[in-house]
């Protein structure tokens, strides 16, 4: 194990701080990634709220968070994709089995509605080529507004980071955990 659970007698003052500090503030407690991040805590302490806000106060419906999250993990390296769609969020979101398949294929799913097209459009410019066009913008700014698109851009952009850290500290979601 790359990083070993740190008992309380090990950590140092500003992890068990920093500890304490997301267990109070996290239904599952200090989880992975979190006990990894320990190791950085002030890393863990700052990415904390970042997480909590994407997962939990993103403005963006649900189904459409989901869906960008799904986008991202799976354009980069649809395998293990699979470990952001735990949880009741996934089940309860209202998306299709169907569109997560295509998703995670990195196929444009069919039967889209209007808003999930408009995502799946910004999304998709996004991951492929770090931008999207005017067009794009306009349309999710039209019918979402400006700073969902940059809620939403930051979220795919975590997607990535939350991604590569599961993958470098060799933690992973506990079960029933939401994903992020």
């Amino acid at each position: 194990m790359r990083y070993p659970r740190l008992t309380p007698v090990q950590m140092t003052p500003r992890q068990h701080e920093v500890a304490e500090e997301i267990a109070k503030q996290r239904a599952g407690g200090l989880s992975d990634p979190y006990a990894a991040l320990l190791y950085s805590p002030d890393v863990a302490r700052l990415l904390q709220p970042l997480w909590e806000y994407l997962r939990f106060n993103l403005r963006l419906p649900e189904p459409l968070r989901l869906m960008a999250v799904v986008m991202t993990a799976a354009r980069h390296k649809a395998a293990d994709a699979e470990i952001f769609l735990r949880g009741d969020n996934v089940r309860d979101s209202g998306l299709t089995n169907d569109k997560i398949k295509a998703l995670l294929e990195g196929r444009r799913p069919t039967g889209m509605t209007q808003d999930e097209a408009i995502v799946y459009d910004f999304c998709s410019q996004l991951l492929k080529t770090g931008r999207v066009t005017d067009n794009v913008f306009d349309s999710m700014a039209a019918r979402f507004d400006r700073a969902i698109c940059v809620e939403l851009t930051t979220l795919c952009a975590n997607t990535v980071m939350l991604k590569l850290v599961l993958k470098v500290t060799g933690t992973h979601f506990a079960d029933g955990e939401p994903a992020h």
